[in-house]
């Protein structure tokens, strides 16, 4: 145990091995089907088949919901490995390991290796962190880009030196082309109010901000005026009106809730180090005297506190925030196995229960969802690391350092079961991938209002769709083999058409039902 504390050889590296492992292995395997990873991964290929690096496109429209980078990375991939479900999400899980690899780097220079280590073994373990970046969405790009902007900034306030002035404007400026003015309004109030309390407003504002103000406009800016030629203003009114604006605003599409539900995102986030929380509370005069926590919990604070006032909330939203409050737990974690905090046992005891409550919640789901009924044989193997953990707490000579290097040990192994073999397995049955036979050889698709746009992926052609039954009549008329994609909901609208119903499957954990039909010939 000793030389693992003097991290004077080299376990992150066998950390890194690790996290690559949970991240590319087996990342294709879980078809396309999460309505954002469909709309993404479509719109990168049929950018990419236009040869058009301007106007992101869903089934031949004009989709206003993200800036440009992510399909950029996406279109590189397509392009090396063919397009595919892997490929879409091939550099998510790049710019994973680059945000692990970042912070580890970062926190060694401010604070030592072993914080840095277990800052990246507190994201490298989180179940949300490992989930985010195996799926084709901008998140991952944003999250890295945000976390190497503010590390850079941290990093000029400090020293002073230009070159970390403008990476911070360079990474800042790729944020925004991931996710819009989110990626530099909530970094930019967090450095404001960090810069207040050190009092560093010399450092700041001089010749040098000028400067890193012009690379941030430079590299940011022209894709922004580019698509709004393009589109004559539409891309700009729908993604700063619609997707910004509104979405503070008012819910978008249903994801409210109550304002202290982004606390608990963000908190689910940190599993399993979230049952330390009350000790870092309990702790917090030894731990918060260092600038670098000071500096992450003002980073944590005004994600929550923003995304709490925010009217849409989603769990992928304060994830920006993650690395920082990674560094807060690892360095609790550092004073806990230096012996400058005392040892506890009800935190593992806390992780535990979870890990036993996991398989039997997972079970009683798989109950609930027809489609999935079978896949309550494979929850079983959810059960092996609480199995082997219940084992080591039992041992009477093992440290409590010993067990908490197992329990991380344990957990890392229920992610990969997780991530690797009943998530893929699991959706493997959505209504998408269960009906795709019965598009194949069909001249025309079509849709009636709403549909899953995993078909999009798929099918590898446009769905035309209608949201007049008279159009819809006409069409189906003139082309009877036609095959129509639609939703159960919209069951009474059609009557009239006396159309055929192929098929009818509920969307996975979802309330709509798709339904598949035929012309009646």
């Amino acid at each position: 145990m000793n030389n693992l504390l003097s991290f004077r050889r080299a376990p992150f590296a066998g950390l890194l091995l690790v996290l690559i492992f949970l991240l590319f292995w087996r990342l294709g395997s879980a078809p396309i089907y999460i309505l954002d990873e469909a709309k993404n991964a479509q719109c990168a290929r049929e950018m990419m088949q236009r040869n058009d690096w301007v106007v992101p496109t869903f089934n031949e429209e004009l989709r206003t919901d993200k800036p440009v980078l992510h399909y950029y990375f996406m279109i590189v991939a397509y392009k090396l490995f063919g397009v595919s479900a892997f490929s879409a999400r091939f550099f998510s899980a790049i710019f994973g390991v680059l945000t692990v690899l970042i912070t580890f780097l970062f926190v060694r220079r401010f604070a030592n290796p072993v914080t840095a280590f277990c800052s990246a073994l507190v994201l490298t373990a989180s179940s949300h962190f490992l989930f985010e970046f195996r799926l084709s969405v901008p998140d991952p790009y944003l999250i890295f880009f945000t976390a190497a902007g503010l590390f850079s900034a941290y990093t000029y306030l400090q020293r002073q030196q230009f070159i970390f002035i403008m990476t911070a404007a360079l990474a800042f400026a790729l944020a925004t082309l991931s996710k819009g003015p989110v990626a530099l309004l909530l970094p930019g109030l967090s450095l404001l109010i960090w810069v207040f309390l050190k009092k560093k407003w010399k450092a700041v504002f001089n010749w040098r901000l000028v400067a890193a103000i012009a690379l941030f406009i430079l590299v940011a800016l022209p894709w922004y005026l580019a698509v709004d030629k393009a589109t004559g203003g539409e891309w700009t009114k729908g993604f700063f009106l619609d997707h910004n604006l509104n979405r503070f605003a008012s819910p978008k599409e249903g994801h409210g809730g109550f304002f202290l539900v982004t606390v608990l995102f963000v908190l689910a986030g940190m599993l399993p180090f979230v049952f330390y929380t009350g000790e870092v509370i309990k702790n917090k005069k030894n731990l918060f005297k260092e600038d670098l926590v000071k500096f992450s919990a003002i980073i944590v604070l005004t994600y929550v506190v923003f995304f709490s006032i925010s009217s849409t909330r989603l769990p992928n939203y304060p994830m920006p925030c993650y690395p920082f409050a990674a560094i807060i737990f690892g360095h609790y974690l550092e004073k806990l196995l230096s012996g400058k905090i005392a040892f506890r046992k009800y935190p593992l005891v806390s992780l535990l229960v979870f890990l036993l409550l996991v398989p039997i919640a997972a079970w009683i789901a798989a109950r609930t969802e027809n489609e999935i009924s079978y896949q309550k044989g494979l929850l079983a193997i959810l059960i092996i690391p609480a199995l082997l953990f219940i084992f080591i707490l039992l041992r009477k000579n093992s440290s409590g350092q010993q067990m908490l290097f197992f329990a991380i040990a344990c957990y890392l192994l229920f992610n990969s079961f997780f991530l690797h073999y009943l998530y893929p397995a699991t959706y493997k049955q959505n209504p998408v991938a269960q009906t795709l036979h019965l598009l194949q050889g069909r001249q025309q698709v079509f849709a009636y209002k709403n549909y899953n746009p995993g078909y999009n992926f798929y099918i590898k052609k446009p769905i035309t769709r209608f949201h007049d039954t008279t159009l819809l009549r006409k069409a189906m008329e003139q082309a009877p083999d036609a095959i129509l994609i639609t939703r159960k909901e919209y069951r009474d609208e059609l009557s009239s058409l006396q159309l055929k119903m192929l098929a009818e499957r509920r969307d996975l954990f979802e309330i709509p039902t798709t339904v598949i039909y035929a012309g009646n010939r």
